[in-house]
């Protein structure tokens, strides 16, 4: 583990998959599901790695599922349900459908964390608030957006002390690093 931190990871699982139309986290990818895939990826780098989501069946991958305290927020629940899970102060966030991730990127995250309440991607194309790295801290910030009927990751990460780190020369190694699975051509295409 880097820099002797503590840090729990979580696969953010919880989507419908709807424009799929299947269950994202059973596809194949590299002859194995993609959420066994990212749960191998995220594990050197974390003291303890579970699963956000509600599908029971995910217990199979040998990792606790965390369910959503909220339901029908998207994204923004999965992200409060693991820090107030969590008993680490760093956590490691990352979304079930992006497989080009890799070591060099959660390295440069984690080696990039201080005073602040998270750390995420940033590169020409947008920011990634689903891969990145959370402060148990922000807790009470995320429920009151939550109750208040916010749930843009875009405000979170604007609210909050967020490092946005330059992945641009990231990209230019690997320019599917940030490519998600949404749609039955992004999956064909991989």
């Amino acid at each position: 583990m880097l820099e002797n931190l503590n840090i729990s990871g979580y696969i953010l699982a919880g989507g419908k998959s709807s424009r799929m139309g299947t269950d994202k986290a059973l596809l194949m990818f590299q002859n194995e599901p993609l959420l066994k895939h990212m749960i191998k990826l995220i594990e050197p780098f974390c003291n303890c790695v579970s699963i956000s989501g509600q599908n029971a069946n995910y217990s199979v991958f040998g990792a606790e599922i965390v369910p959503d305290l909220f339901s029908d927020c998207g994204p923004i629940a999965g992200i409060y349900s693991t820090l107030c899970h969590s008993k680490s102060e760093w956590n490691l966030l990352v979304s079930v459908d992006v497989p080009f991730v890799n070591d060099e990127l959660l390295h440069y995250l984690i080696s990039s964390t201080g005073d602040y309440d998270c750390i995420v991607p940033k590169h020409d194309l947008g920011v990634e608030p689903l891969i990145g790295l959370y402060h148990k801290r922000v807790i009470p910030i995320i429920e009151d957006m939550i109750k208040g009927g916010d749930y843009k990751l875009m405000n979170l990460v604007q609210k909050l002390n967020t490092r946005f780190l330059d992945c641009n020369s990231l990209i230019k190694s690997n320019s599917r690093l940030f490519m998600n699975i949404n749609h039955p051509k992004d999956y064909q295409s991989i």
